[in-house]
């Protein structure tokens, strides 16, 4: 196996490895440019001189606040080589919980790629940091420093200290806080997770062995936030390889990038493939009678049928609908890899059965984050895969996972109360989700401790996955199942407003506002059909019996969701009391 143990170390193996001209890829006023392996590492260097050259401390944490890229990634491990700490934060965050992550992690230094591209209330405390990195920096700000400055700071640091470099890579030690990663924070406050180099690399490795890749002949497209372990992760992982990487300029090209760039791999979180779906399903209005009919029967089949044996039937709907919905998706993916919340039952039979390779994998930022996957000779259905290399897992009395292993956080950032309760004495990290075992080793999840709630009735419910079944609908976005403490179970559905002026559109409403069109028959035939659907799938107790459309959106900026798109429930809960509690005034009567 390569001789790394650190991020810095890694990058040099690669550069000693690959000669590749094209390794990161990214979009500029709309055309692709590209970055060599030589150049990805000579500019790590520079950078790496140029933060030394402002006075970065180890230990000390610098922000990135940027949309993806390849200048993300190289400042991100030229922070490494200082023995500094990386804090990624999420492009949307809101200014209480950037204060909150700025002072937590002890942060100076803040890199971002545009400064008017910040929410506003984040700009006016743009003043507190000793400097701003920018591609753009207001030249009226004293403590604003422009990239190519930065550069040239590492150059001139360089040619007075030629070894400086090497000596400071060498100095990078496996157990060295690599990057602290604030969690989304679905209850409260984020919690910042310390991440070493070792948990990384472990990490590296361990996915090297079981998704192998070729730099030769393998493309990747990358289109999830960096401040995301899961997909921080993978770009390590891709650059281990050698396999040339391409940046999506903007998460809502997707399809179109798919088509551009042909990747052979991607990464997406289930809500990304919830939205190709809809977009996928959206099209069939738009179709003659008679292929509309045939989509729709197609459709509805691959969402439904449980993925394996195919008969006559599928073959004629894989030559005729199939083969071209993998055609819209570049044509070319071998591997599409679902992680960062859990899959519903309907996407996974979908996407398997239209004939992509989807492998769903189990973990969390606190485990670096992989527990579990499903990969190449080893998957079964409704798992989330096999335990990881390295990794252990444990099932509780309380049918909780427990994980120990080399990926483990360290601990939580100046948080030791809460991860002496997070990690046990023995070593065992409690994820707080549910799940078993089978007896060939692919791990199951049944839920999330914190998510379940009990009725007045005694009776236990697990949300996700109603909520889950839920959001098949083109016209649902997001779905809160409620009920806690209460003799029924209800729901609050939000339209997917991005979508519904193609959706009034494609059913003949275009002059009908969305209100309107969200209040009429046909609408509401169609959400009370897909709940008695859904019902039907459920115990007695979990029926939802009352559900309303809430006709205003929800988002991260205004709190409702986290940065990774999950319902912040107690948020939801406050907002909307009125009309929850109005389900309940009336308990006998049955739905809205």
């Amino acid at each position: 196996m390569e001789n790394y143990a650190t991020i810095p170390q890694m990058i040099q193996y690669v550069v000693n490895t690959y000669s590749n001209y094209s390794a990161l890829n990214f979009k500029n006023k709309g055309s692709w440019e590209t970055i060599s392996t030589e150049k990805f590492s000579e500019t790590i260097r520079r950078l790496a001189l140029g933060l030394h050259s402002l006075g970065i401390k180890e230990g000390e944490g610098i922000g990135l606040i940027a949309n993806p890229s390849p200048q993300w990634v190289m400042i991100d491990i030229a922070i490494m080589v200082n023995r500094a700490i990386s804090v990624p934060m999420f492009a949307n965050i809101s200014s209480t919980h950037f204060q909150f992550q700025s002072k937590d992690s002890n942060v100076k230094y803040l890199f971002v790629d545009d400064e008017e591209l910040l929410a506003d209330a984040i700009k006016p405390l743009l003043h507190s940091f000793t400097k701003i990195i920018s591609y753009h920096p207001k030249r009226s700000a004293k403590n604003a420093i422009s990239f190519e400055e930065l550069l040239t700071l590492g150059d001139q640091l360089s040619a007075k200290q030629p070894n400086l470099y090497s000596l400071m890579r060498q100095a990078v030690r496996p157990k060295d806080i690599a990057t602290v990663i604030y969690t989304s924070g679905t209850t409260g406050m984020p919690k910042g997770v310390e991440i070493t180099h070792a948990n990384l690399i472990s990490q590296i490795r361990a996915t090297t062995q079981l998704f192998p890749l070729h730099s030769a002949k393998d493309k990747a497209l990358t289109c999830l936030p960096l401040a995301h372990v899961f997909e921080r992760m993978v770009i390590y992982f891709y650059i281990s390889t050698g396999t040339p990487i391409f940046f999506a300029d903007d998460i809502k090209k997707v399809g179109e990038l798919l088509r551009q760039v042909q990747p052979s791999v991607i990464t997406l979180v289930p809500r990304l493939l919830e939205k190709v779906y809809a977009k996928m399903h959206a099209r069939i209005e738009e179709q003659s009678t008679i292929k509309k009919k045939l989509m729709s029967s197609a459709f509805e089949r691959a969402i439904s049928k449980e993925p394996g044996a195919h008969n006559l039937l599928d073959k004629i709907y894989d030559k005729l609908i199939y083969s071209k919905l993998r055609e819209a998706l570049g044509g070319n993916l071998q591997m599409v890899i679902s992680g960062g919340a859990a899959l519903s039952v309907s996407m996974e039979n979908f996407f398997k059965n239209i004939g992509l390779n989807l492998y769903q994998g189990y973990g969390l930022t606190e485990t670096s984050p992989v527990l579990a996957a499903n990969y190449p000779g080893n998957t079964r259905y409704r798992s989330v895969g096999k335990i990881w290399p390295g990794v252990e897992i444990k099932i509780s009395d309380q049918q909780e996972i427990l994980a120990k292993g080399p990926n483990i956080m360290k601990g939580y950032h100046n948080d030791p109360q809460t991860t002496r309760e997070t990690i046990d004495p023995q070593g065992w990290l409690h994820t707080g989700d549910l799940g078993f075992v089978d007896q060939d080793g692919y791990l199951f999840i049944n839920g999330r401790k914190k998510e379940i709630f009990k009725t007045s009735n005694g009776k236990y419910v697990s949300p996700i996955p109603i909520e889950q079944m839920l959001c098949v609908s083109e016209l649902i976005d997001m779905a809160a199942i409620m009920g806690e403490n209460k003799n029924f179970v209800s729901c609050l559905l939000f339209p997917d407003f991005e979508n519904l002026g193609a959706i009034k559109k494609n059913r003949g409403y275009s002059d009908m506002s969305k209100g309107d069109f969200l209040n009429s028959s046909e609408v509401t035939q169609e959400i009370a059909a897909l709940v008695e659907r859904v019902n039907s799938q459920l115990n007695e107790w979990e029926k939802i019996r009352k559900f309303k459309f809430i006709k205003q959106s929800i988002g991260i900026e205004t709190g409702e969701l986290t940065p990774t798109m999950k319902i912040r429930r107690q948020v939801i809960e406050q907002e909307f009391s009125e009309i929850i509690n109005n389900f309940y005034r009336d308990q006998d009567q049955e739905g809205e």
